[in-house]
């Protein structure tokens, strides 16, 4: 079951490698480097969101069924977000690097690495539990993350300020609102859009993930120097954000299946999209890849103990 939960891993860290490459060669440049940030956040991405949300909810009442259980991992990622601004605060984390870091504690690589670890464990039947985790996940990075990382660049922007609005909405969070309208409108794009928005959408994580070693290659390998930040966000990632996840959900009463699909998801590497998006908004993109980075090789040895453990719970009797 953790075969293709790794291979997953392995595949991710294989596009890093090619975007050290491409970044080592002449003829990428400044140019190459922006091509990917620009066509991975403003056509990539919002074809990947749009498609994720079409293919997975289905209909109306499966999307709208899935709006019911968002409270929960709505709660476990602002949990996050709070954890991370206590911890920027106590530990005096850089103010041009702090929106990354906080995204870095709150939000998890769901669909990439998440959804194959869900699937291998049970089947597509886990999808759209996964999906209600992936929504929330989605809609608060593309919202209060990247104002954060906006605020990185730009202390005085304001959430709720024009501003504030644009780099809100930008074209993912677009892309997913689209998609969620299209479900609940129970309209059918044209077979010929939907085949291009498909074709799209499979060069988000190939672009996301070059562009990520890129700009490690940029930084050089003192960049992976050990420091306070990084370690904390691993701190927060594997050990502390499982804390977190069975303190909100045990109490609830959840099926077995979603209380650990949930735990899954929230404990996954830093997302992919962290990189680009500190790129775009002017944030430390260099601390933000080797975040990815880093926290994409320890989940090679974190996954399997998190699927040992889970296997011990599903093979338990009575309820979790």
């Amino acid at each position: 079951m953790v075969i293709t939960a790794l291979q997953s891993v392995l595949m991710l860290l294989t596009l890093i490698l090619a975007g050290c490459f491409a970044a080592s060669r002449p003829w990428f440049g400044e140019t190459g480097s922006a091509l990917f940030s620009k066509f991975t956040v403003q056509i990539a991405i919002p074809c990947y969101m749009f498609y994720n949300v079409w293919n997975t909810c289905g209909s109306r009442e499966k999307l709208l069924e899935m709006f019911s259980q968002l409270p929960i991992p709505f709660c476990i990622i602002l949990l996050g977000l709070a954890m991370g601004f206590l911890l920027a605060r106590v530990c005096r984390i850089p103010l041009a690097k702090r929106g990354v870091f906080i995204n870095a504690v709150a939000f998890s690589n769901t669909v990439i690495i998440g959804f194959p670890v869900v699937e291998a464990l049970f089947g597509e039947a886990g999808l759209p539990q996964g999906m209600v985790y992936y929504m929330a996940n989605t809609v608060l990075f593309w919202t209060v993350g990247v104002f954060l990382l906006h605020k990185d660049h730009d202390p005085s922007v304001r959430l709720f300020s024009l501003s504030g609005l644009r780099s809100i909405l930008a074209p993912p969070l677009m892309g997913f609102l689209l998609g969620a309208a299209t479900v609940l409108a129970d309209f059918h794009l044209p077979d010929f859009l939907m085949s291009a928005i498909t074709m799209i959408k499979q060069m988000a994580t190939p672009m996301a993930m070059i562009f990520i070693g890129s700009m490690i290659y940029k930084g050089g390998l003192q960049s992976f120097r050990p420091c306070k930040e990084l370690l904390l966000v691993i701190a927060c990632r594997f050990i502390l954000t499982p804390m977190v996840v069975l303190l909100i959900c045990l109490p609830m009463g959840l099926s077995a299946d979603t209380l650990q699909i949930f735990f899954i998801l929230a404990t996954m590497p830093a997302m992919t999209q962290l990189g680009i998006m500190a790129n775009e908004a002017g944030s430390d993109s260099g601390f933000a890849s080797v975040i990815i980075t880093v926290t994409t090789v320890i989940s090679l040895a974190a996954i399997p103990v998190y699927v040992f453990l889970l296997q011990q719970l599903l093979s338990a009797s009575g309820p979790v």
